[in-house]
C-alpha cells in the first residue's frame, strides 16, 4: 500500500504554541496546574496531561496560587479578570490568530458595531469572542440562523478561525443580502484553509481518505465533511488502533490527513501501521524478506549485532585479537538491555506504535530470550576476568536503578530530581558510556594489555557514534518524550540544537580518528572508519529534510552503522578474523 501524508496534518502553529506554554510550565513545578477547558480537542493527549498533573478547571474557584494556562481558544475578558481576581497566576496561550479576532470585535464594539459570527454556537472559541461583542454578538452557522436575526444596523461579519470557507462565504452572502451596511473580515485561519483545500486535492489522488482525529474537534470533522463530500471513502479515528485493515487492504493508494489539534506521534502510528505489510497479504519473497527485516530490527537483534560488531572494531583498533567472547558479551548485554528498556518505556506506545504491537505478540518469546542474554552476558563476562564480570554487573545494576528513585529527600528537593532518568540527556549519556565499557574497554583488559590511546580513541569512537544514534532517536520522539516527561538531549536542547550538537560531535569523531590515526596512535583503519562518520552526516541529514518518514527504514539505517563500522574492519584485517 502506497501512503500519502497530507503536509498540512497535525498540530497547527496555535495548538503547538499552547502546548509548548504548558509542558514549560511544568518545568515550573508549581503546587497545581490546571488549563481553562480541555487545553485541545485530543482525548489521548489530555489523558497523558492529566497524568502529569495538569488539571482541567471547571466549575469552581481554583486552588490559591494555582497556574491556570488559558487554551488556544481564548475565553471572554470578563473570565480572565476573574481569574486574576482570585490570585491565580495566568499564562494565556490564547492563539494570535485568535486573539486578533478578538482585537477585531473590540475594536467595532466599542463603535457600537454589532458582531455576527459565523461558528458553531457550543464551540469554545466561539464562546469566548462573544465576551468582546458587549453584549451584541450573534452567531449563525445557517441559512436559518441568518433569517432569524433581529434588524441590525451597523454589522461587522466575523468567522471561527476553523470555519469552513465555504460555510463562512454562503452565510456572508445572505448577511449583505439582509444588511446594508456590512463590514465584513474574513478570519479564517490560513492553516484551516490550506487543510481543507489540501484534502479536496488529496483526494484527486488516492483511493481512501483517512482522517486521524479527536471527534470532539470541530476543524477535524470538518475535515472528514469535506473529504465525503468528495466521494472518496473517508475513515476517522482517533488513533491507530482504530483503524479498519479489513476495509482498507482493498486500497492501493490511501491519504491521511489530521486535524490542528492531532499530536504527530498519533498521526505517524496511523501511517507506519498502513505502511507495515502485517496489515496486508504476504506470500512473495520481497514481502518475506521485509518481514525477517523487522524482525531482526523490533527484536533488537540488529542492534545486539551492532554492538558485537563495535566490539570486534574496537579489538582491531587496540590491535587486540576479536575473541568471540568480546563479541557476545556485547550483543548479549545490549540485547537484554534493550529489551527491558522497550518493556518499561512508557513512551515508546506513543512514540513507535509498531513495537508495542511487535511486543505485544511476541512478549514471551522476548521477556524470556531477554533474561537468558543477561544471564549469557554475566557468564561470559565470568570466563573472561573478575574485572569484566564487575563492569558487567555494575551496568546491569545501574540498568535496574536508573527508574528508581535514589537520591536522598533533601537533595532530590534541591536538584529537584529524584532518579537518574530524571537528569537531562542521562540516557544517551549512559547508554554511550556502557557500550564504550563493552566494545573498547573489556577487549583490552582481557587481554592483559596496558591502556594505550588507541583504547581511549576506540573508547570514544564507539560512545560518540551511539550518542549520535541516540540523540537521532530523542528527536524522533522528542513530541512523546515531552508529553510523558522523558528528559532527553532532545526534550532539554529543542530540536534544532540537538540536531547542531549531533553533526559537531560526528566532525568532531572524524577529526579525532583522523589526528590519532595520522599520529600513529591507531593502525590505518582508523581511515576507513571515517567512512562511519560520513554514513552518520548522511543519515541526520536525510532524516532532518524530511527524506525518511518510515520508523524502520530510519531505524535500520542508524543502526547499520554499528555493522558499517564491522564490515570496514573486516575487510581491512588482512586476516580476516572474526573469532578464535
Amino acid at each position: 500500500m502506497k501512503v500519502i501524508l497530507a503536509r498540512t496534518a497535525g498540530f497547527c502553529m496555535g495548538v503547538k504554541r499552547a502546548m509548548e506554554m504548558v509542558l514549560s510550565a511544568l518545568n515550573q513545578k508549581p503546587e497545581k496546574i490546571y488549563t481553562y477547558g480541555p487545553l485541545i480537542h485530543n482525548p489521548q493527549v489530555l489523558a497523558l496531561l492529566e497524568e502529569r498533573g495538569i488539571g482541567i478547571l471547571k466549575k469552581g474557584t481554583p486552588e490559591p496560587g494555582s497556574l491556570v494556562v488559558i487554551r488556544a481558544h481564548g475565553i471572554p475578558p470578563e473570565e480572565k479578570e476573574h481569574l486574576s481576581t482570585l490570585g491565580c497566576h495566568i499564562i494565556d496561550a490564547t492563539c494570535p490568530r485568535v486573539a486578533k479576532v478578538q482585537a477585531i470585535i473590540r475594536k467595532w464594539a466599542r463603535q457600537g458595531y454589532a458582531t455576527i459570527i459565523v461558528g458553531d454556537a457550543d464551540h469554545p472559541e466561539v464562546l469566548g469572542l462573544m465576551g468582546y461583542t458587549e453584549g451584541r454578538g450573534y452567531i449563525v452557522v445557517s441559512s436559518e440562523d441568518v433569517a432569524h436575526l433581529p434588524h441590525l444596523e451597523r454589522v461587522i461579519v466575523v468567522a471561527q478561525t476553523t470555519q469552513s470557507e465555504n460555510v463562512f462565504n454562503e452565510r456572508v452572502a445572505e448577511i449583505k443580502a439582509r444588511f446594508p451596511e456590512v463590514q465584513v473580515y474574513k478570519t479564517i485561519c490560513d492553516a484551516t484553509a490550506s487543510r481543507q483545500a489540501e484534502v479536496q486535492r488529496l483526494a484527486a489522488e488516492v483511493e481512501a481518505i483517512v482522517v486521524v482525529g479527536g471527534r470532539s474537534s470541530g476543524n477535524t470533522q470538518r475535515l472528514v465533511e469535506i473529504a465525503r463530500a468528495t466521494g472518496v471513502p473517508t475513515f476517522h479515528v482517533e488513533t491507530e488502533q482504530e483503524l479498519d485493515l479489513a476495509a482498507l487492504r482493498r486500497y492501493k493508494v490511501v491519504g491521511v490527513t489530521a486535524g490542528a489539534s492531532t499530536p504527530h506521534w498519533l498521526i505517524s502510528n496511523v501511517v507506519s501501521l498502513l505502511k507495515h505489510d502485517w496489515a496486508h497479504k504476504h506470500g512473495s519473497l520481497g514481502q518475506l524478506w521485509q518481514r525477517l527485516w523487522r524482525f531482526l530490527i523490533k527484536s533488537n537483534i540488529y542492534v545486539a549485532l551492532g554492538a558485537g560488531c563495535l566490539s570486534y572494531t574496537s579489538s582491531l583498533l587496540q590491535n587486540v585479537e576479536p575473541l568471540w567472547r568480546y563479541f557476545f558479551v556485547a550483543f548479549f548485554y545490549v540485547y537484554a538491555m534493550h529489551i527491558l528498556n522497550n518493556f518499561t518505556d512508557a513512551a515508546s506506545k506513543l512514540n513507535d506504535p509498531v513495537q508495542t504491537i511487535f511486543y505485544g505478540r511476541h512478549r514471551i518469546f522476548l521477556f524470556v530470550s531477554g533474561i537468558l542474554s543477561a544471564l549469557a552476558a554475566l557468564t561470559i563476562s565470568v570466563a573472561l576476568n573478575f574485572w569484566a564480570f564487575a563492569f558487567i554487573l555494575v551496568m546491569n545494576i545501574l540498568g535496574l536503578v536508573y527508574t528508581i528513585n535514589i537520591f536522598p529527600r533533601r537533595a532530590a528537593a534541591l536538584l529537584k530530581i529524584h532518579r537518574l532518568k530524571e537528569i537531562p540527556a542521562s540516557k544517551a549519556v549512559f547508554t554511550s558510556l556502557a557500550w564504550g565499557v563493552l566494545a573498547a574497554l573489556i577487549p583490552v583488559i582481557c587481554s592483559n594489555r596496558s591502556l594505550t590511546p588507541a583504547t581511549a580513541v576506540a573508547f570514544l569512537f564507539v560512545a560518540g557514534l551511539v550518542f549520535i544514534r541516540s540523540g537521532l532517536f530523542e528527536i524522533q520522539a522528542l513530541e512523546g518524550d515531552r508529553i510523558v516527561g522523558k528528559e532527553t538531549l532532545a526534550v532539554a536542547l529543542g530540536k534544532e540544537k540537538t540536531f547542531t550538537v549531533l553533526y559537531l560531535l560526528t566532525a568532531l569523531l572524524m577529526a579525532l580518528l583522523t589526528a590519532a590515526t595520522y599520529g600513529g596512535a591507531l593502525p590505518t583503519l582508523g581511515y576507513a572508519l571515517l567512512g562511519c562518520g560520513l554514513y552518520a552526516m548522511g543519515y541526520l541529514t536525510l532524516y532532518r529534510r524530511g527524506y525518511i518518514e518510515s520508523n524502520l527504514l530510519l531505524e535500520g539505517l542508524v543502526e547499520g552503522n554499528m555493522l558499517l563500522a564491522g564490515w570496514l574492519s573486516f575487510l581491512w584485517d588482512p586476516y580476516h578474523r572474526i573469532f578464535f
